[in-house]
């Protein structure tokens, strides 16, 4: 849950114009957390299929954060998640709109 909020956070703050000082370690945290959540299901399984899984799963980790990784792979991945957002935004607004009508009906 948590690197899904960072994910949804850092997207927003990287389209923002004041954050070029921060650019590399925000790009760092949003991707970590993208590629947590990706791989939270395949831990259990790529532990037993790939070989030296957790030693390639760090180096790709120090390849981000250490080595402006980050900044090379998140171009390839902003316009999957500028879409994301979009579909985010719209439950968001279905889900606001739900509420109101609740609300409206506990009166």
């Amino acid at each position: 849950m948590i690197p899904a909020l960072i994910l949804t956070f850092g997207t927003h703050v990287l389209q923002s114009e004041d954050s070029a000082d921060d650019k590399q370690w925000l790009t760092f945290w949003l991707l970590f957390s993208l590629f947590e959540v990706g791989v939270s299901v395949l831990d259990l399984l790529a532990i037993y299929i790939v070989p030296f899984y957790g030693e390639i799963k760090f180096g790709f980790i120090l390849f981000l954060g250490v080595f402006g990784g980050a900044g090379k792979v998140y171009p390839l991945l902003e316009p999957f998640l500028l879409q994301a957002e979009k579909v985010a935004e719209k439950y968001e607004a279905l889900a606001k709109e739900e509420v109101e009508k609740a609300k409206k009906k506990l009166k």
